[in-house]
Order: C-alpha cells, then sequence, then structure tokens
C-alpha cells in the first residue's frame, strides 16, 4: 500500500492548512510588539521629562520659567530709609566648587557639569576627605542660594555656612558655595 494523498487533503510532506493565515499572524504579533515597545518608550520620556522639569524647577527656586519677553518693573516712588533685603543670588552670579568626598573615582566633575548646565559658574572640581554626608557650604547670608543649590544637585544635602576652616579646602577661597558630595 503506497501513502497516497486523499483528494484535496495534504500531500505527502505538507502540513495541513491552519485555521487562519499564519502571515496574518505573524503582521499581528509584529503589529502588538512594536504597539508594545512605543507605549515602553513614551511611558520612559514622560518620566525623563518630568525628572528633568523638577530639577530645573527646583534649581529656580520652585517658580517656572519666564516665556516671553520680560515685562518691565513698574516704577515705585518709596521714599522710605529702609530697603527690603535683596533677593536670592542668580546662579550665574555665584562661585560653586564642586569636591568629591566619596572615595570613587570621577565623581565631582559630572556634578558641575550639571550644576554648570542649570547656569551656576563652576570652579574646576576636586577631591575631598572621604565623607558618608553630602553638604553644601555656603558664605554667610547666602541661605537662599545654598537651598537652591542642594536642589540643584539633586543629592540629599544639608546646608552649612561657609566659614574660615571650610575655606582651607583647596580653591573654597575663590568659591562663594562649595558642594562636597558624600558617599551616600
Amino acid at each position: 500500500m503506497t501513502d497516497s494523498p486523499a483528494p484535496g487533503g495534504p500531500g505527502p510532506g505538507r502540513r495541513p492548512a491552519a485555521g487562519g493565515s499564519s502571515f496574518t499572524r505573524s503582521i499581528l504579533g509584529a503589529f502588538a510588539r512594536g504597539t508594545g515597545l512605543i507605549a515602553v518608550a513614551l511611558v520612559i520620556g514622560i518620566v525623563l521629562l518630568q525628572w528633568s522639569d523638577a530639577s530645573t524647577d527646583a534649581a529656580a527656586g520652585g517658580q517656572r520659567p519666564v516665556v516671553g519677553t520680560p515685562a518691565a518693573p513698574p516704577e515705585t516712588t518709596t521714599t522710605t530709609a529702609v530697603s527690603a533685603p535683596a533677593g536670592p543670588r542668580a546662579p550665574a552670579d555665584l562661585a560653586v566648587l564642586v569636591l568629591n568626598a566619596t572615595g570613587k573615582n570621577n565623581q565631582a566633575k559630572p556634578m558641575a557639569d550639571r550644576l554648570g548646565v542649570v547656569g551656576y559658574r563652576t570652579l574646576t572640581p576636586g577631591n575631598a576627605a572621604r565623607r558618608p554626608d553630602s553638604v553644601v557650604l555656603c558664605k554667610p547670608g547666602l541661605d537662599r542660594e545654598a537651598t537652591a543649590l542642594v536642589a540643584a544637585t539633586g543629592v540629599p544635602a544639608t546646608t552649612k555656612v561657609l566659614d574660615d576652616a571650610a575655606s582651607a579646602v583647596e580653591g573654597a577661597a575663590r568659591a562663594d558655595c562649595v558642594v562636597i558630595i558624600g558617599s551616600r
């Protein structure tokens, strides 16, 4: 007896036809995978934009950036002898020194670059004695600037006054603020 195919059936070595076309299943599978990849990329993009906006807004003191042409300040005719305290200094007006105290190599330069992007005038980064916590040291009277600088770093840090003892760190004498990145 020979294996002869039944009339209209599959021949020897042939598979019977599936209920749906394999080509259609292939296209639908590729479409589903492509749609899933696009959705994941979209979510990642949104998260990165939110993270970027949060660090930029925090560096600007939590205020939204000005859009359009700035309006001229209103004219005032105050004649009192008492003046209001000056507002925080702009990031470009501050000289910031970033020091690496993590015990790992090359941690200060990326932070200095990040602060430069936000608008701070950074000095040549360096190293400091290893310490567990991060700290931002600013000259007396720069409390609000220190708080804005902590927000711009994105690193949990405390703020302290840059006193004469801390000014002894190499390069700190030229800085208005010193950011010391700790290992935590």
